[in-house]
């Protein structure tokens, strides 16, 4: 049984002893809702559901505190014709209803807005929507006022009561805690990748020297010639600060990559044309190894949404770690793309042929810091196009066999998770 189908407490005839199971039912479907996860904006949409199905209310929203303007911010909204809240930022003051509770941290009951003073009319206005009765609550868990929740309209046209003012505080207390959580859980990730980068400076120290020293290197090959006319010279010195400038950049932008939660900025473009642009981008590199890259594009496949930037970035290394197996080997790399079964999910393989990985490396390829390549790699960059490839709600696989080479699967959506749309 769901809180939507539960008739609310204090409009039944019903017994008290049942009111009070249909409460209670009404509370356990809440806590599932909201425990589900620890993602904070995925605990505040099943909020929002929880909330509106617990009251059978006709709109919702969630007001988060921004403590550095004394402000309530308008998070999530649910309901018809919502979407111009979406930026309204309101004083925690007593010139509104949201206002109001949080600052006196006191729920509201209001069986008539417009007879209220603290109700601001020109929100109907703009959005077209027409609020009758209002449930305003604060969202406080572990002493920390979190923000408010606000529920409009009952979805019967009766004005909420005592009864409904009763069971949405005990919902407001479940949500509280929910984004409570949420936040510690971030806030703990938040400090892992920080400590994690603070780990990689120290561990890339020797790799970052080795860089400098060859551009200090190549500086003073150039140096020495540039005036005397010697121009093979010159133009060796000159590949050798192109190269370290390279390393130094990926070393940075993967740091950058790892150390950030990061929303990918959708938008639609060509699969095949991206891997297109990597191979081109990575071919000389390739050429100087002895390495053979090419290309194996679907046909089938055209446009994608994606964060092309990121996705780019993420092949790089893939492709970039694949050049590094094969060198020695006389190998090739190919990147190939496909489309699923199902044809709403698209694959990008990179496979080589080059020295492959051990079945004990196999294990912790993706863990950071971890590499096979000594002082040469820093361990970030598979960890990062992990990351970049989970952002975008999609899977990187790997198999790989001694002496036969290796192939990285990603397997993405075509189009944009629903709760990552404009």
């Amino acid at each position: 049984m769901t809180a939507k189908s539960l008739r609310q407490p204090g409009h039944s005839d019903e017994p008290a002893a049942q009111q009070d199971r249909q409460a209670i039912e009404v509370l356990l479907s809440v806590s599932q809702m909201v425990a589900g996860t620890l993602e904070r904006d995925a605990v505040l949409a099943s909020a929002m559901d929880a909330a509106a199905d617990a009251m059978s209310a006709q709109a919702c929203s969630i007001l988060l505190r921004d403590d550095d303007t004394n402000e309530l911010c308008f998070h999530i909204v649910k309901g018809d014709r919502a979407e111009p809240l979406g930026s309204v930022r309101l004083k925690i003051d007593d010139n509104s209803i949201a206002g109001w509770v949080a600052n006196h941290e006191q729920s509201l009951l209001i069986a008539d807005a417009y007879r209220d003073s603290r109700f601001n009319p020109s929100y109907d206005r703009e959005t077209g929507f027409r609020t009758k009765s209002v449930l305003c609550l604060p969202l406080v868990a572990k002493g920390k006022p979190l923000g408010v929740i606000q529920i409009l309209n009952r979805r019967d046209g009766k004005p909420f009561d005592e009864s409904d003012l009763e069971l949405a505080e005990a919902v407001a207390g479940l949500i509280a805690v929910a984004i409570h959580n949420a936040a510690e859980h971030e806030a703990r990730v938040a400090a892992e990748r920080i400590a994690t980068v603070g780990q990689t400076i120290a561990g890339m120290a020797h790799c970052i020297k080795n860089i400098l020293n060859g551009l200090q290197g190549g500086s003073y090959i150039i140096d020495q010639n540039i005036e005397g006319g010697g121009l093979a010279k010159v133009k060796r010195g000159w590949g050798m600060v192109k190269r370290n400038m390279g390393l130094l950049s990926n070393i940075v932008l993967d740091m950058l990559s790892y150390s950030k939660e990061r929303k990918p900025v959708y938008k639609s473009c060509s699969v095949n044309d991206l891997c297109r642009d990597v191979v081109t981008l990575l071919k000389e590199q390739a050429d100087g190894k002895g390495v053979l890259l090419t290309t194996d594009l679907s046909g089938e496949l055209s446009e994608a949404e994606m964060d092309e930037t990121a996705i780019k970035r993420c092949l790089i290394n893939l492709v970039g770690n694949a050049i590094d197996a094969c060198e020695g080997h006389k190998g090739a790399v190919t990147v190939e793309t496909g489309l699923t079964k199902d044809a709403d999910r698209f694959t990008i393989c990179v496979r080589d042929n080059g020295s492959g990985i051990e079945p004990a490396q196999l294990e912790k390829i993706f863990n950071p810091f971890f590499s096979s390549k000594g002082s040469k790699g820093t361990g970030l960059g598979l960890p990062v196009a992990k990351k970049i490839i989970e952002e975008h709600a999609g899977v990187l696989s790997v198999t790989s066999a001694p002496g036969e080479g290796t192939a990285f699967l990603i397997e993405l959506p075509i189009r944009r998770p629903d709760d990552e749309g404009e």
